[in-house]
């Protein structure tokens, strides 16, 4: 019994440690990384054509720190009906100088309808599109 306590504890810390090194903190010690952002945009080109395949671009922009791009991933999507689309804004180092950068985002093969599409950085919405308009 002391064996299975020891190993529950010894992979419990284990896991512990693990998402320890996964989190992300503000190198100013305590602020938000989260850029300001504007512009966003969401849109589903459906438009034929040989090898056409629906894809939904999302757009925006990003003040950015020197140093630094802003990079935007696909998350999950919702299970609403249409569903919701989630990307994630993030920073990443580069040589980048300072100012608005353009962000973009696409996924292959799109939905046919999407009721938004969130934004979001470090946890926190930074922008909701629910004006997704498709192109045929």
């Amino acid at each position: 019994m002391r064996l299975k306590a020891f190993c529950i504890l010894a992979l419990a810390t284990a896991f512990a440690t693990t998402l320890a090194a996964c989190a992300t903190t503000p190198e100013d010690g305590g602020a938000s990384s989260c850029p300001e952002t504007r512009g966003w945009t969401a849109h589903i080109n459906a438009m034929p054509g040989p090898g056409a395949v629906p894809t939904l671009i999302v757009s925006g922009q990003a003040n950015v720190p020197a140093g630094r791009t802003a990079t935007l991933a696909v998350g999950p999507t919702d299970r609403m009906m249409p569903p919701g689309q989630r990307f994630t804004l993030s920073l990443t180092p580069s040589s980048a100088p300072s100012g608005w950068q353009e962000v973009r985002g696409e996924i292959k093969p799109a939905l046919s309808s999407y009721s938004s599409v969130i934004i979001g950085c470090e946890g926190q919405e930074v922008a909701r599109i629910t004006d997704i308009q498709t192109a045929h």
